[in-house]
């Protein structure tokens, strides 16, 4: 079980992931914006950060900078067009579930 964050403003997807991270047995709290899901992580252990690439506040790329200063063991997944780096993954969108799952699990098996 992980302690996941999912940062994004769009619904659909939070509710998407959501529930298959929650039957997957993981702990998981939604938050809008990427500078709270930053002030999250340095006041509170998680495992996982999944941020949707779309801009809005904070970019996801400088919000993964910081997380990976702040805290490297967490792992990042950006959603939606990213570039992938040491300890950042992407997934495209649409978000194929099943694709999804496989990386979550990849993810859980290397945090």
């Amino acid at each position: 079980m992980k302690r996941i964050i999912i940062c994004s403003s769009n619904t659909i997807l939070i509710k998407s992931l959501y529930g298959i991270l929650r039957d997957e047995g993981h702990i998981v709290e939604t938050i809008e914006h990427p500078v709270l899901a930053v002030q999250l992580i340095m006041s509170q252990r998680y495992d996982v950060l999944i941020i949707d690439s779309e801009p809005f506040g904070l970019s996801a790329e400088d919000a993964a900078e910081i997380v990976r200063t702040v805290a490297p063991g967490v792992s990042i997944l950006f959603v939606g067009k990213g570039e992938e780096k040491e300890r950042v993954q992407a997934v495209e969108t649409p978000v194929d579930l099943e694709d999804f799952k496989r990386t979550i699990h990849n993810i859980s098996q290397m945090a």
